[in-house]
């Protein structure tokens, strides 16, 4: 399976006649860029805004992150089983506009049923956790309608899902004409038998039916899905895609489609193909609730990667508490298999940093890379010059840290309410220390 990447390196983003690029700057017409976004009608409406790196803005809930991309030519498809036809994602040639993002934000909800803190600031002191302060981003701000939230979520937040991946689909195709920056082809080419496997077992959260979380090629990876191997083109295509449900709480651990679409791992392992290891691909493993059913996928994770010969394994989770599990189920099975693991994860280690960091440990857990600890706090301006999203939202941010700092014009958040803050999946730069 061969991808050629082509990249358009954006550095600025303005409203104009027409949506391209030229220079770097990324003109939208946002007349024809609502209408990609679609029509839908259990909602009151979308409106979209401009955020770029260093504005005195806040966007608050930031329900999903997108880097625009699109196909060009008619090999593979873009996010298929979402907004793209069925076909084999990872393959021809894909256009990324890369330094931008589609964010995805819900206002008029009066009794903040979308709950996700996920607070970004564009400026400031906590905009440096955070890679998505740094990107010229189109945000997608849905207007929800108080009568359907009432009753249910779920219909809302599938409009904000199909319009994030279809507007950034839209940027990308009304740029596939231009000139590329830069371009680079991706393949798992055939390298010496004597280098060690290594495969990335990507976790996915799938277990609430009030979250939408993870989907491959569109099918929920929920409590029927089996563990499944995929090439690691398909994950730069779009194969896998996530979303911030309403009934999510936490924001800085979660695999937001732009780190997915962006994966360090990934990228880390193919520059490591054919020199020291042999990247055999990735095994997407679903985190269920059910013991039997963790058991299960756990089973197929090591089978697949026996199968493929695997001497090495990185793995990444979603979310804690009973996903740890997972990933300890996981390492202890690989290892008594014969196969090496590191896993990749962050912490809730409670403010003082003492608290144990994650629901399990096994002993055959002896490699980890911390991402941070979610719990530390943070002081934040309590005024921007433009706030987008929902006012009640940021409330609830607030109540959940019972004391204030010394400055009247601060407040205190979690870490874990700042988007890829501490994210599993290594975009993030944030680490902790043993104490």
């Amino acid at each position: 399976m061969e991808l050629t990447f082509r990249s358009i390196v954006i550095k600025g983003l303005e409203w104009a006649d027409k949506t391209y690029v030229d220079n770097g700057v990324l003109y939208v017409n946002k007349k024809e860029a609502l209408l990609a976004c679609g029509e839908y009608s259990n909602i009151d409406g979308i409106d979209l805004h401009i955020a770029r790196p260093g504005e005195n803005i806040r966007i608050v809930p930031v329900k999903a992150a997108i880097e625009p991309r699109c196909k060009i030519g008619d090999k593979g498809a873009m996010f298929p089983g979402i907004v793209g036809p069925m076909r084999q994602a990872g393959t021809g040639i894909t256009l990324a506009l890369k330094g931008a993002a589609v964010l995805v934000t819900e206002s008029n909800d009066i009794e903040a049923k979308c709950r996700s803190g996920a607070i970004l600031d564009m400026s400031g002191p906590i905009a440096a956790y955070t890679p998505l302060s740094q990107t010229y981003n189109l945000i997608i701000d849905v207007k929800v309608n108080q009568n359907v939230m009432s009753k249910e979520t779920l219909s809302t937040d599938e409009v904000c899902r199909l319009a994030g991946f279809k507007l950034a689909v839209y940027l990308a195709d009304c740029c596939k004409d231009d000139v590329a920056d830069s371009e680079k082809t991706y393949t798992l080419s055939d390298v010496s038998e004597d280098l060690p496997g290594v495969v990335y077992v990507m976790q996915l959260l799938a277990q609430n039916p009030e979250i939408i979380d993870f989907h491959v090629y569109g099918q929920l990876a929920g409590a029927t899905f089996i563990p499944t191997y995929v090439h690691p083109n398909e994950i730069y295509d779009g194969s896998v895609t996530t979303f911030l449900g309403s009934h999510c709480t936490v924001s800085a651990d979660k695999q937001y489609m732009y780190e997915i679409q962006n994966s360090p791992v990934i990228e880390e392992l193919y520059k490591l193909h054919g020199k020291t290891i042999k990247f055999l691909g990735v095994i997407v493993h679903n985190e269920v609730l059910t013991l039997k059913g963790k058991e299960r996928a756990s089973l197929f994770v090591k089978n697949i990667s026996k199968a493929l010969g695997a001497k090495g394994a990185i793995l990444v989770t979603e979310g804690h508490g009973n996903p740890d599990e997972d990933i300890m189920m996981n390492v202890r099975n690989l290892e008594n298999a014969g196969i090496s693991t590191v896993i990749i994860s962050d912490e809730l280690g409670g403010r003082d940093g003492r608290s144990p960091g994650l629901a399990d440990w096994v002993p055959e857990c002896n490699a980890m890379v911390s991402v941070g600890n979610m719990h530390e706090l943070l002081a934040v301006p309590k005024k921007t010059n433009v706030f987008i999203g929902n006012e009640n939202s940021m409330e609830i941010v607030k109540a959940l840290v019972d004391k204030d700092p010394a400055e009247k014009d601060l407040f205190f958040i979690e870490i874990k309410d700042i988007p890829l803050a501490c994210a599993q999946a290594g975009i993030s730069n944030l680490s902790a220390r043993w104490i």
